[in-house]
């Protein structure tokens, strides 16, 4: 008797496949309608992301195939973001909300339909946390922080700025106990590896504009530039950010109930958010790209504060999210 009042309980919350099911059924929805308004394509070269997008894309020339594509990547990096917060139990309820909150997000993102150089990045950097996890207090781990130094490398071949996050790996390797100079070593050498590889494509083509873009892309400060073009659609945006207080005041005031590897790697997406708005702010040309990235943490710990509240506010706040974020993309998709 119990386990079947269990299993109903559990179909009663946001994670239950009645919710799941419409919230996806919302997200595709989202991108059927950018097919239609054909929002992002065909896929474009930006000239201040590296010319390896450039002669990713040119292949890329069917409509169809390319939004397909898209859905598929994201799936991808969902269930990613979902199997990390699975195997470390960074919430203490099961709960597939981790994989339905980063999906919902970025489909109702227009910058990041179909698909585009940040995407990649995305991919990257769920890759990057995902091995920095598995070194929690094993300082020997050098493979793995080797392999999270060339996950940041190649996301900076696709979005220059994401060298950024080189630093935000050192400090999660402190906060994760498995710091010393063995495993700094490996992580910049990982980084290292990568751009030593495309110098030897620059030297085969004989042209080093790669080096000349990331110069450039790295020192073009827009500090708080983002915040002078804000439009009506921007709200949905504006929601999430300020989620973050009563997320961080939560995590905090909860985390005497957590071990030690728990609250560490809660803290680690927590600066991870913040390390990609404080971004946001220095570099407003690339601020779309930062925010799409924010994601990332933002899903396990919008997770994890859902977790925590009682039933009627978690369906309150979650489907007001929903709802702003929906008509935010429609908003913004009509007045492309």
């Amino acid at each position: 008797m119990s386990y079947y009042r269990n299993l109903e309980r559990r179909k009663n919350t946001l994670s239950g496949w009645p919710h799941v099911i419409a919230t996806v059924f919302i997200c595709l929805s989202c991108r059927v309608m950018g097919y239609f308004y054909s929002s992002g394509f065909p896929l474009e070269a930006d000239e201040a992301v590296m010319p390896f997008w450039g002669s990713l894309i040119k292949w890329l020339n069917s409509k169809e195939k390319v939004y397909i594509l898209g859905v598929l990547i994201l799936l991808l990096i969902s269930f990613l973001i979902q199997r990390i917060n699975d195997m470390e139990m960074l919430i203490r309820e099961r709960t597939r909300l981790v994989f339905v909150i980063f999906f919902l997000f970025s489909s109702t993102n227009i910058g990041i339909i179909p698909f585009n150089n940040v995407t990649v990045v995305l991919l990257c950097l769920v890759l990057m946390i995902y091995e920095l996890f598995k070194t929690f207090h094993l300082p020997e781990a050098t493979g793995r922080l080797f392999n999270a130094g060339v996950y940041i490398g190649l996301a900076s071949l696709f979005l220059p700025q994401a060298l950024w996050f080189i630093p935000l790996l050192w400090i999660g390797m402190y906060q994760l106990l498995s710091f010393t100079l063995r495993s700094f070593a490996a992580s910049l050498l990982g980084m290292l590896t990568v751009y030593w590889l495309a110098l030897t494509w620059c030297v085969w083509k004989h042209d080093y504009s790669i080096f000349t873009m990331l110069y450039h892309s790295m020192t073009d400060f827009q500090l708080f530039s983002v915040f002078l073009s804000i439009r009506y659609f921007h709200i949905g945006f504006a929601m999430i950010a300020l989620m973050m207080i009563p997320i961080f005041l939560n995590i905090k005031i909860d985390a005497i109930n957590n071990r030690l590897r728990i609250r560490q790697m809660l803290s680690f997406l927590l600066n991870m958010a913040i390390w990609s708005i404080v971004l946001l702010c220095f570099y407003g040309g690339s601020a779309g790209a930062f925010f799409i990235i924010f994601y990332l943490p933002f899903a396990v710990l919008m997770a994890y504060f859902l977790e925590n509240m009682r039933k009627p506010f978690q369906f309150l706040l979650y489907y007001f999210l929903l709802v702003i974020n929906v008509i935010s993309f429609a908003l913004r998709i009509w007045s492309h």
